[in-house]
């Protein structure tokens, strides 16, 4: 696995693998948003999680195109897929904010 990918493993098996968006993308994902979804910052937080994730079950995901795309992705990954997303996002913050609190002391 490429070291900017990460596994991430469901509570229910399914293994996703997540990789930071790139600028061109965040690009992409505003056009898909559309004005209205573009302007809405929690919005476009979680359609930035879920275009974070490249493969589900070691099957290729390609980006999404449009807003039927994102549904489809959004169904794909699932409950339990974003809650794994999103428990891998805290513990990073988690992480970062213990290495900024060793730097300070």
């Amino acid at each position: 696995m490429k070291d900017n990918m990460v596994k991430l493993v469901c509570e229910t098996g399914k293994e996703l693998i997540y990789k930071e968006i790139t600028p061109s993308e965040m690009l992409d994902i505003i056009l898909i948003c559309g004005p209205d979804g573009s302007k809405n910052e929690t919005y476009i937080n979680v359609v930035q999680q879920w275009c974070s994730i490249r493969a589900i079950n070691s099957i290729p995901v390609p980006f999404p195109k449009n807003k039927n795309m994102l549904d489809m992705l959004a169904n794909d990954i699932g409950v339990d897929g974003i809650k794994s997303i999103e428990d891998y996002l805290i513990s990073t913050e988690c992480t970062e904010e213990d290495d900024i609190n060793l730097i300070k002391n």
